[in-house]
């Protein structure tokens, strides 16, 4: 499998910034609750983390995300683990674009080298697959819904197919993936009423319907949470993050071409994430363009799709809850390369060769002069991807001399091979994405951390971090202490957060920390809550980044201990045991806390109260939860870093929590609504289906016409 070229120049490489820090440690923790019989859909030990409904995007709703969760819970070798879940959705998006090109009519071999080519174009490779799985998860099911939805629409096949795929579409919990489902729907809308269907647009209606329901379930929580969260603003801006520039697209056969794009790490993109191909570019001069002009009805899905994309790509950097268009060239850069493989199936056009060859050698040398404008101190390198690239051709147009569409796309494949080997030389190894080093053993994690107990505060920061803490375990940012087995962690990555508990404690989304949190810990909770913030959180371990904060100038509070001190941190431990049971943090004079039983998410406490007061959790107020006070219901208050506060009226015996994500039961009957509707079409589908072949008389054309159907090209 090519997949496995980047990992020979960096084992880690497809277990990188998000990969590594966000969906990994979270997929192995789900997976061994799963295991243990829990289908967790919040976790209050998670903090800001802990809500995974509501964050979306770890897709726990998806069947075939669930049965990864499970396989790599098993595995102590994260980036090995984490390599087969990749592999396994760049194959699904090989897969994808093989069916889909193939239902436009494409050669079958060209199709292939399609499939080849797109799981290794720049975004797709250097973004998705080594950082953001969860785009690579959706755009992978959107490539088989577009080739299943159009299959059975113009062919007659059982709807159910398509609302599967864009099902797991849906579920794979990335909004791009939603996206991707309302566009290609109306875009293969449009294709059947330029080819006279228009009745198929019934079928077409439900089947859009049944996938829209089952995106209530996976989508809603998110909004109905949104109040307590960052994730509050929808605007339109454009601060030119992440934006593509037009002028890319001349370049996106040269495998060096870094775009001029803020990213996260400078204004121009370290890796070439505008690049598609090298042999589509290059190639144009030799298309046979006429070909496709009598077919333009019905491929013209394929327009529209692409149309739309290519404009999304180039949008601004924010609109409404959609930002980094960026993310949306992998859409525009599928439908540019099947409409490339559908045009180039009607053959090379190898008339005036020397001509072509030098209209294709000028757009070689205008790529390389187009990466060398941009990043002039790389080129020898620029140089070497053009002779490349032109090697590359030549092979190409002599395997096609020599075997056709065979030998073509053999040579587009090898193309491939080469290119990968090339980029994966020139920007794995010394990637700065990998900078901060990747935790790849789960054991030594553990080991590192054996000293944890309790709800667990890191004060680190990535500045100053040295990456040998960070991968024997020392200091975990992000979920990575999920894999050394600390569950209770206050420090969790969160694409949400919660607003009132990273504020108080300074924390961005990674789960990092200002030195200024060390002081807040032990101050008073608020002027209403006069506890330290440390009780509050019913912290029992802390530990102190050494470069970030000294400790030897800092006097050990009351009640703590220094357990544990290496090179780059030292451990605090509550020194006496919490008084309080359960989850119950504080509690004003004249209440008294006799137990707590706990059962799962909810919790009841039995109390003492005669003269009443208030009731403090060590637990974030997150919308869903519920509180009764003797049976009664009663509003939920947000105390200080978000904490649930409790009012206790005198005479109360018993307080009780419990939690339902909100939208919970609504999407779960939208989800059954949407089976329910796709299992009857499926089954109606096959009645139908079942009579026509008992009555050949019935026709699905016009007496004396031939059945519609679409050309393909052997």
């Amino acid at each position: 499998m090519l997949c496995v070229v980047p990992r020979l120049f960096s084992p880690t490489f497809f277990y990188w910034d998000d990969t590594m820090q966000s969906f990994l440690p979270v997929w192995r923790e789900l997976g061994e609750k799963l295991l243990n019989g829990n289908f967790e859909l919040m976790d209050p030990n998670g903090w800001v983390g802990g809500n995974y409904m509501a964050e979306v995007g770890y897709g726990i709703w998806n069947p075939v995300n669930i049965i990864n969760f499970m396989a790599v819970s098993t595995m102590s070798n994260l980036a090995l683990a984490s390599f087969l879940v990749i592999a396994e959705f760049m194959a699904i998006l090989s897969l994808g674009t093989f069916l889909l090109t193939r239902s436009y009519g494409a050669n079958r071999w060209l199709a292939a080298a399609a499939g080849i080519a797109i799981p290794f174009s720049g975004f797709t490779l250097f973004y998705e697959a080594a950082r953001w799985p969860g785009g690579l998860m959706a755009f992978a099911w959107t490539s088989l819904f577009w080739w299943s939805l159009r299959r059975a629409m113009h062919g007659n096949r059982n709807p159910l197919v398509p609302f599967i795929f864009g099902f797991l579409a849906m579920t794979a919990g990335n909004p791009y993936g939603a996206l991707a489902v309302i566009l290609v729907s109306a875009a293969v809308g449009v294709e059947l009423l330029l080819t006279r269907k228009p009745l198929r647009l019934i079928s077409l209606f439900f089947i859009a319907l049944a996938v829209g329901l089952t995106a209530v379930l996976v989508f809603f929580p998110l909004p109905l949470s949104s109040a307590v969260t960052v994730r509050t603003d929808s605007i339109i801006a454009n601060d030119m993050f992440l934006v593509p520039g037009i002028g890319d697209l001349t370049a996106l056969s040269t495998p060096n071409y870094r775009p001029p794009t803020t990213n996260f790490f400078g204004i121009i993109d370290v890796v070439p994430s505008a690049y598609l191909a090298w042999f589509v570019l290059p190639l144009l001069p030799w298309l046979n363009f006429r070909s496709i002009a009598r077919r333009s009805r019905q491929i013209s899905s394929l327009y529209v799709i692409t149309g739309i994309y290519f404009l999304l790509t180039f949008a601004p950097s924010n609109i409404l809850l959609f930002r980094w268009p960026l993310r949306l060239i992998e859409y525009a850069y599928l439908g540019i390369l099947v409409l490339f493989m559908v045009i180039l199936s009607a053959g090379l056009s190898t008339t005036k060769m020397k001509a072509k060859l030098v209209v294709s050698g000028s757009i070689i040398a205008f790529g390389v002069y187009r990466a060398w404008a941009v990043y002039p101190d790389a080129l020898q390198s620029q140089l070497a991807a053009g002779v490349l690239v032109a090697v590359l051709l030549v092979i190409a147009l002599l395997l096609w001399r020599r075997s056709g569409f065979k030998g073509l796309a053999a040579g587009m494949a090898f193309g491939t091979a080469c290119v990968l080997v090339f980029q994966s030389y020139a920007f794995v190894t010394h990637n700065p994405v990998a900078g901060l080093g990747s935790p790849v053993d789960a054991e030594v994690l553990e080991e590192s951390t054996d000293s944890y107990r309790g709800n667990t505060l890191q004060i680190l920061s990535l500045q100053g971090l040295e990456p040998s803490a960070f991968v024997d375990g020392s200091l975990l940012y992000g979920n990575q202490i999920l894999n050394a087995g600390v569950e209770d962690s206050l420090n969790r990555y969160s694409g949400i957060s919660y607003v009132s508990f990273a504020n108080a404690l300074c924390m961005n989304y990674r789960g990092e920390t200002c030195p200024e949190a060390y002081d807040r810990l032990w101050d008073d909770a608020s002027a209403q809550v006069p506890v330290p913030l440390a009780d509050a959180l019913r912290l029992e371990t802390v530990v102190v980044q050494k470069s970030l904060l000294d400790l030897d100038d800092e006097p050990l509070p009351a009640g703590w201990e220094v357990v544990e001190s290496d090179e780059y941190r030292d451990v605090l431990h509550r020194s006496a045991s919490l008084d309080l049971p359960g989850t119950v943090s504080w509690a004003t004079p004249g209440v008294g806390v006799l137990s707590s039983e706990q059962d799962g998410d909810s919790e009841t406490v039995r109390l003492s109260a005669d003269e009443g007061g208030e009731l403090g959790f060590a637990r974030l107020a997150w919308p869903g939860y519920g509180v009764s006070v003797n049976g009664v219901p009663q509003d939920l208050e947000e105390g200080p870093a978000g904490l649930i506060t409790v009012d206790v009226p005198p005479g109360t015996s018993e307080v009780s929590l419990s939690f339902t994500p909100p939208g919970l039961y609504l999407g779960l009957a939208a989800m059954a609504a949407g089976w329910i509707l796709a299992l009857l079409m499926g089954t109606l589908h096959v009645v139908v289906s079942a009579r026509r072949h008992r009555s050949p008389t019935v026709q699905d054309h016009r007496p004396g016409s031939a059945p519609v159907s679409l050309p393909i090209a052997r």
